[in-house]
C-alpha cells in the first residue's frame, strides 16, 4: 500500500516538494502534451494535477546518515551488492525510508560470483540468463515487494561505459539487453508494483544498450560538477543546467520519466553555491527539462578515484545545505507550496 510523503521544501529557494501518494505501475498521460509523467506529482495527486507548476522530487544517497530525520527529502537511495548484500544497512535504510515517508530506490549491482566480485564478467550475462542468480533475484525483489511506499528499482547502471569497474559494463550491448529484460521478467513477478529504471552514464552510444520500453519504466543518469576538471576541460565552470542538458537530451527520446539518480558537486562555496541554487530553481525543470522527475544527491566522498589525478571528490551535502535541510519544517514547506 503507498503510503504519503510530507510536503516539503530543501535549501533557501521556492522548491516545494508536494505529497507521493498512489503511486500504481500505470502510465499517466499528460493531456496537454502528450509526455509520459507516470513519476510526476503531476500525475500522481488530484491537487497537484491543478497545479500550471510541476515540481520535481529531491532524493539523497545517504550511507552515513547524515540527513536521516530530514523532512525536506522524498526518497532513499541505497545501493545493493546483489551477491553479497549488507542486510543491516538495508533494513536500517527500509525502516528510516518508511518512518519518513520517503520512496524507496535499490540501485541493483549484478557483481560476479568470483571471489573479487569482478572476475568472470565475460560469463555474467550468459550466467544469469541460466538462471545462476535468481537466489539473489529472488532476495532483493522480495524485499523490495514488502516495501510499504513507492519503490524503484535501478539494475546494472552505467553499462555503456566498458572498463574494470563494473562487470556488467561491457562491450557486449545485446548481452546487457537480455539480461536486463531477465531481471525485471523475474522481479516483476515479485514485485510487480516496482518501477524499473535504466540507468545508463549518458555517453554518445547508449542506445545500443537500451531494453526496450516494456521493461523501461524510467531513466536514471548521473550528473557530476566537479569544479576543477570544468576548467580543465571547458576552460569555465559550468553550471547544472549545462552539464545536465546533454545527456538529458540523449535520454528523452525514450519518452520516459527521467531521474538525475546520482547527483554531486564539488568545489569552492561559490561554485557549489551556485549549482544548488540552479538545482532548486523550478525554472530549471518546468522550461528547459520537462521529464525530469526526481534529483538524488549523492551525499557520500566518491568511493573510486577518478582518472587523470582528479583523486576522489568529496559530494557531500556541504554545512549550509545541511542546515538548510535541518531548518525546513513540514509547515513552512507546505506555506511555499500553497
Amino acid at each position: 500500500m503507498p503510503i504519503a510523503v510530507p510536503r516539503s521544501v530543501l535549501g533557501a529557494g521556492a522548491l516545494a516538494l508536494l505529497a507521493v501518494a498512489g503511486v500504481t505501475p500505470g502510465r499517466a498521460q499528460d493531456s496537454v502534451d502528450g509526455i509520459d509523467r507516470s513519476l510526476t506529482t503531476a500525475a500522481i495527486t488530484p491537487e497537484a494535477r491543478e497545479r500550471e507548476t510541476r515540481t520535481v522530487e529531491i532524493g539523497v544517497y545517504d550511507p552515513h546518515d547524515a540527513v536521516a530525520s530530514s523532512d525536506a527529502l522524498t526518497l532513499e537511495h541505497v545501493f545493493v551488492y546483489w551477491q553479497k548484500p549488507d542486510r543491516a544497512q538495508l533494513k536500517r535504510k527500509f525502516a528510516n525510508a518508511a518512518r519518513q515517508g520517503r520512496a524507496l530506490m535499490l540501485s541493483v549491482e549484478p557483481y560476479t560470483h568470483a571471489a573479487d566480485w569482478r572476475a568472470g564478467g565475460n560469463r555474467l550475462f550468459a550466467d544469469i540468463g541460466r538462471g545462476r542468480f535468481d537466489r539473489e533475484i529472488t532476495d532483493i525483489c522480495t524485499r523490495a515487494a514488502d516495501f510499504r511506499g513507492p519503490v524503484y528499482v535501478r539494475w546494472g547502471h552505467e553499462m555503456e561505459e566498458p572498463g574494470e569497474r563494473y562487470p556488467w559494463a561491457r562491450r557486449d550491448s545485446e548481452g546487457y539487453k537480455t539480461a536486463f529484460r531477465y531481471f525485471v521478467s523475474k522481479c516483476r513477478e515479485l514485485a510487480p508494483a516496482a518501477r524499473y529504471v535504466w540507468s545508463p552514464k549518458g555517453h554518445r552510444n547508449l542506445a545500443a544498450y537500451y531494453p526496450g520500453d516494456d521493461v523501461v519504466d524510467a531513466i536514471g543518469i548521473p550528473v557530476w560538477g566537479l569544479q576543477k576538471m570544468d576548467v580543465d576541460y571547458w576552460g569555465r565552470e559550468r553550471r547544472f543546467g549545462e552539464a545536465l542538458k546533454e545527456k538529458y537530451q540523449r535520454v528523452s527520446r525514450y519518452g520516459k520519466p527521467v531521474i538525475v539518480a546520482e547527483l554531486g558537486v564539488s568545489g569552492s562555496a561559490d561554485y557549489k553555491r551556485a549549482w544548488y541554487a540552479e538545482i532548486l530553481d523550478q525554472q530549471t525543470y518546468r522550461q528547459a527539462f520537462p521529464l525530469l522527475t526526481t534529483v538524488v544527491f549523492f551525499n557520500d566522498k566518491e568511493p573510486y578515484k577518478w582518472p587523470l589525478g582528479y583523486g576522489a571528490p568529496d559530494w557531500r551535502l556541504d554545512k549550509a545545505a545541511l542546515k538548510a535541510l535541518a531548518d525546513r519544517g513540514p509547515k513552512e514547506a507546505a506555506e511555499l507550496a500553497d
